[in-house]
């Protein structure tokens, strides 16, 4: 990935500029396979409309670091004013969303995952076979927490299955986290109406300890 003189990513430069724009709370920059700016998504506070943020965003890059970006790729979240707002634990991710597409013999499957008000999209692409299809899912959630740790090839799926417990069906996903000391981790949800989407949940189930722990490092 390009670097500035101080050996920063352009990821990295750029959400510093955006960081100080006034109404924004948090901020990632997601970069293409070049390492150039695909997506800058922002969690903006209650004080300042999105739109405004959004083109604040595209000013301020334009402006400090010669980046040229689309208002489309800038993509704001706005906090909603509460009282009631509770801190939760970091890295705490929430599945907002999932998408299936089958051309001839191949499946692409997108899982987006929230936290803190901004969105993670893991894609997986492959074979849409019966054996296959309910890993693709898993696969493309955990490269969303991936995308969210900025850490590639962080866990390693196991394996899928489902099963019936108590007349009721279940999904069971096994992830290893290599290292030193490999940690072998499992998640369960109950199948509701669609199975992959309990694939995400699972895989939620299984990472949402070790992804709280290392996103508070």
């Amino acid at each position: 990935m390009p670097e500035d003189g101080n050996n920063r990513s352009v990821a990295e430069t750029a959400e510093a500029v955006v960081r100080r724009l006034r109404g924004v709370q948090a901020v990632r920059v997601e970069t293409d396979d070049n390492g150039g700016i695909r997506f800058v998504h922002v969690l903006g506070g209650p004080q300042r409309s999105p739109k405004v943020i959004a083109v604040d965003v595209v000013s301020a890059l334009a402006a400090e670091l010669a980046i040229e970006l689309e208002p489309r790729q800038v993509r704001v979240a706005a906090q909603q004013r509460t009282d009631e707002t509770k801190a939760t634990e970091p890295g705490r991710m929430k599945f907002v969303g999932l998408s299936v597409s089958v051309i001839r013999n191949t499946a692409d499957v997108k899982v987006h995952l929230e936290e803190s008000g901004l969105v993670y999209e893991g894609i997986r692409s492959g074979p849409h076979h019966n054996r296959t299809r309910l890993e693709l899912v898993a696969d493309a959630a955990l490269r969303a927490v991936e995308i969210y740790l900025r850490a590639e090839g962080l866990f390693m799926l196991d394996g899928v299955s489902t099963s019936t417990v108590g007349g009721r069906d279940v999904v069971v996903v096994v992830v290893s986290l290599p290292g030193r000391d490999e940690e072998v981790l499992t998640g369960v949800s109950l199948v509701r109406d669609d199975p992959r989407e309990a694939v995400v949940r699972a895989v939620l189930d299984a990472v949402n300890r070790p992804v709280s722990w290392l996103a508070a490092r």
